[in-house]
């Protein structure tokens, strides 16, 4: 028999009125003790000691109301065959068994044997008696509990730290990953970059190669047409113009080309129209001038090919260029104007030629003014220009003797001079001597040029061919 204040300390335990049935007893404590079972309740250590509590209490209930004879809802079976003795063991055990895991097979026999009873019984409850060897853990003592509690946090504090631990670990994992994924990134957009620098580097290297190569083909073309033109192939010169694309205007060095010339011309601003004129090449000038060469181009002495074609005395050429661009007309005033320190009267007496200086002193061309042909009056009588004019030079056919009293009187009658009294020179000795090799060209010691007034006088009507003298 238990104590008035047992029962009473059952009864608050679970949580019940005094003289309540047995069955809210039973169902209380059910529902307690699934409440408080330690399976449910791991986190908490007091769990086993408050599960125990209601064991006991429950036990107190149930032996109290049984001595009131009122046991009629309770297993028969269970009354007869399992004692408080009993039934007390085997709570004990079922704490050992969730405590400790200290299963055996035999424990685990009597578990599914006490679960199929518990299945096929008519109550909530039917038990075995625990195994025979089973010996009941002893009450823990105040340090006992306390020694467990602290080791139950000091566990919890442990797996808090692991936790927090395999916590910053794997964030240091996932850092590491997207560190290493952000310097694959970097390193693959790199490797795009450089890939990307090296093709646009070759495609420019190649574009390179090509421009320099095609710069190589363009300027041998050209100078191979130059050296045609100064051996006089007018087929060879025609040819590299049609064939290769040679530009007919301009020098030999195309600029931008200046690396690929073999030999660099005396006079690089030479023009193909220029040496054609000088060699005297009238079909090549003309064909020149059809393919786009251009007629106010001057060479390094500023001379344009009329300036050239006067000075080396060819009237067919300058017939053919005063035709094509009449010199009265304001566009062509550049191929006509003369080069600086000299005139294009200066420029004929050069060429020995009469009928050139006629061409040049009429009046219709403006080429000469009054200045102009007082210099050369006064230079051709002197004794320097004598002996520049009755000296041969290169390209000069013809008595050359005949010719200079040509161009005098030419001058003379232009100008309005009187001519000297007496012979200027012996022609028959000078004659002579004038057949001798010429040692200088003709074009030294030449009459500058003067102003450029345009008051001139009519100078005799005359045909084409050698200048006569009226």
């Amino acid at each position: 028999m238990y104590g008035s204040r047992n029962v009473a300390g059952a009864y608050e335990a679970l949580g019940l009125e005094p003289g309540v049935s047995l069955e809210v007893v039973k169902n209380t404590y059910k529902q307690a003790a699934l409440r408080t079972h330690p399976d449910k309740n791991p986190n908490n250590p007091d769990a086993t000691v408050e599960f125990q509590r209601i064991g006991e209490a429950y036990h107190i209930l149930l032996n109290h109301l049984n001595t009131s004879d009122d046991g009629d809802d309770f297993d028969d079976d269970y009354e007869n065959d399992f004692d408080f003795e009993n039934e007390l063991t085997f709570y004990m055990f079922v704490f050992e068994r969730f405590l400790n895991n200290r299963y055996s097979s035999r424990c685990r026999h009597h578990s599914h044997q006490r679960q199929s009873s518990m299945r096929s019984g008519p109550s909530y409850f039917s038990f075995s008696p625990p195994p025979r060897d089973y010996e009941p853990i002893p009450r823990e003592s105040p340090a006992e509990r306390s020694e467990r509690l602290r080791y139950a946090r000091e566990e919890q504090e442990r797996a808090e730290r692991r936790r927090q631990g395999e916590a910053a670990f794997r964030k240091e994992v996932r850092e590491q990953d997207r560190e290493q994924e952000r310097v694959e990134a970097e390193e693959r957009q790199k490797k795009k970059v450089d890939a990307k620098k090296t093709k646009a580097q070759a495609q420019r290297q190649q574009a390179e190669d090509t421009a320099r190569a095609q710069r190589q083909k363009v300027q041998k073309n050209r100078s191979a047409v130059f050296n045609a033109a100064r051996q006089g192939n007018a087929q060879g010169v025609k040819k590299g113009i049609w064939e290769n694309d040679v530009d007919a205007a301009g020098g030999e060095v195309k600029p931008g080309h200046e690396e690929f010339v073999k030999a660099t011309p005396k006079d690089p601003q030479e023009t193909l129209l220029h040496i054609a004129v000088r060699k005297g090449d009238f079909d090549l000038v003309k064909w020149l001038d059809e393919h786009n060469a251009e007629v106010d181009e001057r060479d390094s002495q500023d001379r344009t090919a009329f300036h050239v074609a006067v000075q080396s005395g060819h009237h067919d050429i300058i017939s053919y260029l005063l035709e094509q661009y009449p010199p009265k007309d304001s566009d062509h005033a550049q191929i006509y104007a003369a080069p600086p320190l000299t005139s294009i009267l200066s420029l004929a007496l050069q060429s020995h030629e009469p009928e050139v200086v006629y061409m040049v002193l009429q009046p219709e061309n403006g080429f000469a003014n009054t200045q102009d042909i007082s210099n050369a009056w006064t230079w051709i009588n002197s004794s320097e220009g004598q002996k520049a004019m009755t000296k041969y030079s290169k390209g000069v056919k013809g008595n050359i003797v005949e010719k200079f009293d040509d161009i005098r009187t030419l001058i003379s009658q232009v100008g309005g001079f009187t001519p000297p009294t007496t012979p200027v020179l012996n022609r028959k000795n000078d004659y002579v001597s004038s057949k001798e090799k010429p040692q200088t060209d003709a074009d030294e010691h030449q009459p500058s040029r003067g102003g450029k007034g345009r008051n001139r006088r009519q100078a005799p009507s005359r045909g084409r061919g050698r200048a006569r003298v009226v």
